[in-house]
C-alpha cells in the first residue's frame, strides 16, 4: 500500500496542476475553486463569528465537491493522501476531523477513508500579536476513478464583519459539522472494550445499556462501521446481535498496543453516532482455548502425515532402513534410537519456534517454510544432503573408525545419527504442507508468543510418531524384513534419493534467488564433494581432521556467498533496444549508448559489472544525458543479429556510443575499461581534442 501512496503522490507532483489561488478579500467567505474537466472542488475559509475570552477564534476550511468525488481523512487508508491545512498568521490547535466515510476504490480492492459532498475542517486559532489577517495553505487530493491534486491559498482579514444573515449561516455550518465530530463513548452511556482474539485479531465489543428510556442513544445499537485511524488495522467483520456490537479487527503485527479509530453506529434514538475509540486490549494473552486444543490435534495429525510428503521421503526411507536393522536389537537399544530421533525433531521444531518469535519481535511476518526463503539456509541443507548421499554411496564413512559396507546397519542406526536424521527431517519437512497442517500452523503463527512453541512441538511429535511406535512395540517389528545384503543395495538407492532432494533444493534456490545464486550453490557442492572424496581416501586421522576443518570453512564461506543476486545497475536503469526506439531517440537529438549483451557471454558480464555498473561511468552517463539501451541476445533475435552484422560483428559484446552531434556511432573495444568508456562519453569538443592529440602524438 505504501507503493500506491507513493504512486499517487508522484502523480500529484508530476501533474503540474495547481489550483487557482483565491484573491484575498476582506470577508469571511474568502474562497478558491479548482476546475479540471468534470471535477470541481471549492474551498472557503470561514471564521466563527464569536471569539473566545482569550482572543482565540474558531476557523476552518469548508470543501464542496462535485458528486462522485471525495477528499481524504488524516489516515487515507490503502491509498490516497491526507488533506493538509497549514495556517498563517496564527498558532493552530489540533485539526478537528469529522467522522469519515468509507470508499471502495481500485475495483473494490482498496479501502479508503474520506469525505464526499461537503466537509468543514476546523481548528482553534490564536492570532499572532499584531496580526490583522489569517491565511491557510491547503493541499488536497480529489479522487473518483482518477485522482487530481488541488491546492489553495486562502486569506482574510480578522476584522472583516459579516451581515447578520451571513454570520448566522456561518454559525450554523460550524454547529452542523460539530455534530459529525467523533465523541467519547461515555457521552452516550457506552463502555467499549477491546480484547485479543489471537495475535493477529482484536475484538471491539459494546454492550447496550439496560436502563433509561427506550429511545436512549445507548439502547438498541445497530449498523456498526469501524474506521481505523492508523496503518496495520483492518475491519474483518462487524455484527449487531441483539444490540450487542462486535467488531473483529485484523492487525498486521501482534505488537499493536492500542486500537484507534472511529466507530459509527445507530442508537436507540435513531440517530447515527460517531464514537472515538482509543483503547488498549484488555487481555494480554487472549486465546480461544477450544480451537487451540483442536489445532494441537490437527498439528499432531499434520506432522504425522508429513512423513508421506515427497520432500520428507528420503529421510523416511533412511528411517525405514534403520528400523529394519532394529529387528536384531533389544528393546532398550530401539527405544534409545526412538528417543534420540524424536529429540532431534523436537529440538529443530523448538529452534524454528524461537526464530519465528525473534522475527515477529523484529516486526517481520513469517510463514511455514520461511527458512527456505533464505539462500544461505538452502545452501547448508543442500550441502548436508550431498554429504549424506556421498556417505550412503560409499565415498566415505561417517565414523572415524574404519568400517565397511558390511557394518552399514550399525552405522545407520547410531544414536547420534538418529538425532541428526531428526534435524534433517524437520529441515526437509517444513516446506511441505500436509493435510490438516495448514489450520494448525496458521494458528501457531497467529497465537501469542507462549503458545507458538507448543504448536511446533505437536507437529514434531506427529512427525516422529511412526518411528517411535515401531521402536516401542516389538510386535510391530515382526512385519519388518530381516537385515541382509539387500540393505547394501538399498543404501545406494537412498543416496540417489538424497541427490534428487539436492536437485529440488537447487531449483528452489534458483526460483527465489536467481540463476547466479544457483550457480554459486553448484560450485559450493562441487567443492564439498571434492573435500568429502579426499576425506574418504585419507587414512591418517590428523589429515582427515584437517580436511574436515577445511570443509567446514568452505561451507561457511560458500553458503554466505549464495545470496540473492541484485539487479545490475545497467539492467535496472536501461531500456530495451529496438530499432524504432533508437531511431526515435536519435531524431530527438538524444545521446545514446547501446550495449549488445547476453547472459551466456562472460566478457559481456565482465563489462557490465566492472565498467558499465561502475560509479564513474554511471555518473558520466547521467551528466551527459545519455539514454542506455540494452540489446539482450540471450535468446535468438533477428533484429539484433542484423544490427551486429551491420557493424561487422558476428556476436556479442558490442558497445555503441551515439553522440548528439555525430552521424555515426563510436564502436568501443570488446573488452571495456573504465577509462575508455569515460573517454567515449566525453562531450564533442573534448572528444575531438583528445582525438587530435592522439593524431599529433602519432
Amino acid at each position: 500500500m505504501a507503493f500506491l501512496r507513493l504512486l499517487v503522490a508522484s502523480s500529484w507532483l508530476l501533474s503540474g496542476l495547481v489550483a487557482h489561488a483565491a484573491t484575498p478579500v476582506p470577508s469571511s467567505w474568502a474562497e478558491g475553486a479548482f476546475d479540471e474537466g468534470d471535477a470541481r472542488v471549492e474551498a472557503r475559509l470561514l471564521v466563527h463569528p464569536e471569539r473566545g475570552e482569550d482572543g482565540s477564534v474558531r476557523a476552518g476550511v469548508r470543501f464542496t465537491l462535485d458528486p462522485g468525488w471525495h477528499l481524504y481523512w488524516h489516515y487515507p487508508g490503502d491509498a490516497g493522501l491526507p488533506t493538509e491545512l497549514r495556517w498563517r498568521g496564527a498558532r493552530a490547535g489540533p485539526l478537528a476531523w469529522p467522522a469519515p466515510s468509507i470508499f471502495q476504490e481500485g475495483e473494490g480492492t482498496l479501502v479508503t477513508y474520506g469525505y464526499a459532498g461537503d466537509v468543514l475542517l476546523s481548528a482553534e486559532l490564536r492570532p499572532e500579536r499584531g496580526a490583522e489577517r489569517i491565511g491557510v495553505d491547503v493541499e488536497a487530493l480529489a479522487c473518483r476513478t482518477v485522482c487530481i491534486p488541488a491546492s489553495f491559498s486562502l486569506e482574510r482579514s480578522l476584522d472583516a464583519e459579516d451581515g447578520k444573515d451571513r454570520a448566522a449561516a456561518v454559525r450554523r455550518l460550524f454547529a452542523v459539522h460539530a455534530e459529525k465530530l467523533p465523541k467519547r463513548a461515555a457521552a452516550i452511556g457506552l463502555s467499549p472494550e477491546v480484547s485479543v482474539v489471537d495475535r493477529l485479531r482484536l475484538a471491539l465489543t459494546l454492550e447496550p445499556c439496560r436502563e433509561g428510556p427506550a429511545d436512549a442513544p445507548c439502547r438498541s445499537l445497530a449498523a456498526p462501521a469501524f474506521v481505523p485511524a492508523r496503518p496495520g488495522l483492518g475491519v474483518m467483520d462487524a455484527t449487531d446481535s441483539g444490540g450487542r456490537i462486535e467488531v473483529l479487527i485484523a492487525r498486521e503485527s501482534g505488537d499493536t498496543e492500542r486500537l484507534e479509530g472511529v466507530l459509527s453506529l445507530r442508537g436507540g434514538d435513531g440517530r447515527l453516532h460517531h464514537l472515538a475509540i482509543d483503547l488498549a486490549p484488555g487481555a494480554a494473552w487472549g486465546i480461544a482455548w477450544g480451537p487451540f486444543f483442536s489445532a494441537l490435534a490437527l498439528a499432531f495429525l499434520g506432522g504425522l502425515l508429513l512423513n508421506l510428503m515427497p520432500c520428507v521421503l528420503p529421510v523416511l526411507a533412511l528411517k525405514a532402513f534403520a528400523v529394519a536393522e532394529l529387528g536384531g536389537r533389544d528393546r532398550r537399544h530401539a527405544l534409545e534410537q526412538a528417543g534420540t530421533y524424536t529429540a532431534g525433531v523436537v529440538a529443530s521444531m523448538l529452534a524454528l519456534a524461537v526464530v519465528v518469535l525473534l522475527l515477529r519481535r523484529a516486526g517481520h511476518e513469517v510463514g511455514w517454510g520461511f527458512q527456505l526463503q533464505e539462500p544461505a539456509f538452502v545452501a547448508v541443507v543442500a550441502v548436508v544432503c550431498t554429504i549424506f548421499a556421498l556417505n550412503l554411496l560409499g565415498v566415505f564413512e561417517i565414523s572415524f573408525v574404519p568400517s565397511g559396507l558390511a557394518r552399514v546397519g550399525a552405522e545407520a542406526s547410531g544414536a547420534r545419527r538418529s538425532f541428526f536424521e531428526g534435524l534433517l527431517a524437520v529441515a526437509l519437512a517444513t516446506p511441505c504442507s500436509a493435510p490438516f497442517l495448514g489450520p494448525a500452523v496458521g494458528l501457531a503463527f497467529a497465537s501469542p508468543a507462549p503458545f507458538v512453541p507448543i504448536v511446533f512441538v505437536a507437529i514434531g511429535l506427529g512427525l516422529a510418531a511412526p518411528f517411535v511406535v515401531v521402536c516401542a512395540f516389538p510386535g510391530a517389528r515382526r512385519w519388518l524384513p530381516r537385515p541382509g545384503r539387500w540393505m547394501t543395495e538399498l543404501r545406494s538407492l537412498l543416496g540417489f534419493a538424497l541427490l534428487a532432494t539436492v536437485i529440488w533444493l537447487a531449483w528452489v534456490l534458483g526460483r527465489s534467488a536467481g540463476v547466479d545464486a544457483q550457480a554459486a550453490l553448484l560450485v559450493l557442492l562441487l567443492s564439498v564433494a571434492l573435500a568429502v572424496w579426499i576425506f574418504g581416501k585419507l587414512e591418517r586421522r590428523d589429515l582427515r581432521g584437517a580436511v574436515f576443518a577445511l570443509g567446514l570453512g568452505v561451507v561457511a564461506f560458500g553458503s554466505n556467498h549464495v545470496t540473492v543476486a541484485p539487479a545490475l545497475p545497467i539492467q535496472a536503469s536501461a531500456s530495451v533496444w529496438k530499432p524504432e526506439t533508437l531511431a526515435r531517440l536519435r531524431a530527438a537529438g538524444r545521446p545514446v549508448v547501446v550495449v549488445f549483451t547476453a547472459d551466456w557471454c562472460l566478457t559481456c558480464k565482465w563489462n557490465e559489472r566492472t565498467v558499465l555498473a561502475s560509479a564513474p561511468v554511471r555518473a558520466s552517463l547521467e551528466r551527459g544525458g545519455f539514454t542506455l539501451l540494452v540489446a539482450d541476445w540471450t535468446r535468438r533475435d533477428e533484429d539484433i543479429r542484423r544490427e551486429l552484422a551491420r557493424f561487422g560483428r558476428a556476436g556479442v559484446p558490442l558497445t555503441l556510443v551515439y553522440h548528439a552531434d555525430a552521424d555515426e556511432p563510436q564502436l568501443l573495444p570488446e573488452l571495456l575499461t573504465v577509462e575508455a568508456m569515460l573517454a567515449a562519453l566525453e562531450p564533442g569538443e573534448a572528444r575531438h581534442a583528445q582525438a587530435a592529440g592522439a593524431a599529433d602524438g602519432s
